[in-house]
């Protein structure tokens, strides 16, 4: 199998979360590439959920730029639960585009994020046989 775009998976995953089916690409999964971006997009649904306030209202919610990276933090005082999660800036891009659709207020997606995101997807196919599960 050739070598997948850990990146472009994550992005696929994120957005489009049966985007591969695991029983009908059994093979792909087992590239720990594949289960780590499944992982990853897990991770990055989840604070989508979570700023769309599936857990309780979000408080002092803070995006800073870190080389090349986002840093964001949040608290969900209901649940006494704090998060801080580093990503890169096209994760970014993902979370801020499903937060948007959402509905989640002081996180949008801009053009850039939007860019890579396309970005992401446009290289998917080069590193991506997953067969016949489409």
């Amino acid at each position: 199998m050739s070598p997948v775009d850990r990146e472009a998976l994550v992005v696929a995953m994120t957005l489009v979360p049966r985007f591969v089916s695991r029983n009908k690409s059994f093979a792909l999964f087992e590239d720990p590439d594949v289960r780590s971006a499944r992982a990853r997009a897990a991770v990055l649904r989840g604070i989508v959920r979570q700023l769309a306030g599936c857990q309780g209202n979000v408080e002092s919610l803070a995006v800073a730029a870190r080389g090349g990276a986002r840093e964001l933090r949040y608290r969900v005082p209901g649940v006494r639960f704090e998060r801080h999660a580093v990503l890169s800036e096209t994760e970014y891009g993902c979370v801020a585009f499903l937060a948007s659709k959402a509905g989640v207020a002081g996180v949008r997606a801009t053009g850039d994020d939007r860019a890579r995101i396309d970005a992401a997807l446009r290289r998917l196919g080069a590193g991506l046989d997953a067969g016949d599960s489409f």
